[in-house]
């Protein structure tokens, strides 16, 4: 009691002495929350003066007596008289519900409730006594932000069914139709980074149906990229309509369709068709580069790969840059061709060390005696195990022939 007494001290006496009903006066006068006492009629005994504000009363006591039905539209003033004669029945309070209100002029608001059974100090369930407090403003919230996750899940799936028709129109076009020449095998691996990607890699039919190819890359990745590569499949082909031989004009007419068209970054590009088949079994390589200037030659004499490096031209892309000056490989029985995109020799293993060009011709000498399509395969998979994650870091494109 000695406890009790010392922590009564400094309270003010006043409040410790004045009446129960007189604090629950000041309660219901000055809480913002909306509170009440029914009976078990469902009729309101006590409220608080901010239900009451919020039905339009200037006196609490002007609802004593009232209903739900009396200030509700019947959707809700039903719901709540049914919650209401639940507990009664059952004892058992409801915490949190949040309600619909309908107001008798159709407008909407939403409440979070809860009610509880109220019994006398005999006992006696006369009634029960609820608290509300408005939350439409976060149910608005809620529902906004409901629909913009349905619209958003709604653009994801829109956007995921375009990108496997993008996945298929590709990977149908690139490269499309191969050409089959004699004596004259041809690999390669055309291996986008996401669903679509940005290199591309074709063999357009000319008036004297040589063996014409062009591999590009454009710069970026996915579908921005992947829209570049449907132009210059159009544009690589129309090009070859008139193909005279001459693979850097081949090039300087697909960069000047593109140019217009392209606003940010740029493309690379390599050229080129092998000369009919002499009698010792030797072809001339022609080749014309946009900043592709790196390539392989395998020479079967020697059982080595030697890197060539073109003379200079300028990416495409760039208003007024030109190809480069055409150069020309001689090529004999056995003798292999190899060209790349950067995302080869750029893969990084988990250091960040690249793989290099150095890697490249290891890889493709140790498998000089496999057919040119499995050595690029071989190739790939190297690659794929240097850099120890399952996914692509870049686009990868290799292309390859072997004179046979």
């Amino acid at each position: 009691m000695k406890k009790a007494s010392n922590q009564a001290e400094g309270v003010n006496a006043s409040l410790i002495k004045a009446s129960p009903k007189r604090l629950f006066e000041t309660l219901m006068e000055q809480t913002a929350d909306r509170i009440y006492i029914k009976d078990d009629k469902s009729r309101f005994i006590s409220v608080s003066h901010e239900l009451a504000a919020m039905h339009g009363f200037k006196d609490r006591h002007e609802l004593e007596g009232l209903t739900d039905f009396d200030l509700f539209a019947i959707e809700h003033a039903q719901q709540a008289f049914d919650d209401e004669q639940a507990i009664l029945k059952t004892g058992k309070a409801m915490i949190n519900k949040v309600e619909k209100e309908t107001w008798p002029d159709g407008s909407i608001t939403w409440a979070s409730s809860s009610k509880a059974p109220l019994y006398l100090t005999n006992g006696e369930l006369v009634g029960i006594i609820g608290i509300s407090r408005d939350i439409t403003a976060e149910k608005e919230t809620q529902e906004q932000l409901a629909e913009r996750e349905k619209r958003l899940r709604e653009q994801n799936e829109i956007m995921r069914a375009d990108y496997e028709s993008a996945k298929k129109v590709q990977s149908v076009m690139i490269p499309g139709r191969l050409p089959k020449v004699k004596n004259l095998d041809l690999g390669y691996i055309w291996k986008p980074m996401t669903s679509v990607g940005g290199d591309i890699l074709t063999f357009p039919r000319n008036p004297d149906d040589r063996l014409l190819f062009f591999l590009g890359d454009v710069c970026g990745h996915g579908v921005s990229a992947a829209f570049f590569t449907v132009l210059l499949k159009y544009f690589s082909a129309h090009a070859a309509e008139v193909y005279n031989d001459d693979p850097r004009t081949f090039l300087d007419s697909i960069n000047s369709a593109l140019s217009d068209r392209i606003k940010e970054g740029f493309v690379t590009g390599l050229g080129g068709h092998f000369s009919r088949r002499r009698d010792d079994g030797s072809r001339t390589l022609h080749l014309s580069h946009a900043g592709h200037r790196q390539i392989l030659i395998y020479r079967k004499k020697e059982r080595k790969i030697t890197p060539v490096t073109l003379p200079p031209g300028i990416v495409m892309g760039i208003p007024g840059s030109e190809a480069s000056a055409i150069h020309e490989i001689e090529l004999e029985v056995g003798d292999r061709f190899y060209a790349y995109t950067d995302g080869i020799i750029e893969a990084s293993a988990p250091n960040g060390e690249e793989f290099g060009t150095e890697a490249v011709i290891k890889e493709l000498e140790r498998n000089q005696d496999l057919p040119v399509q499995m050595a690029l395969r071989a190739l790939y998979k190297k690659v794929g195990d240097y850099t120890e994650i399952p996914d692509q870091q870049d686009d990868i494109t290799i292309l390859g022939f072997e004179l046979s």
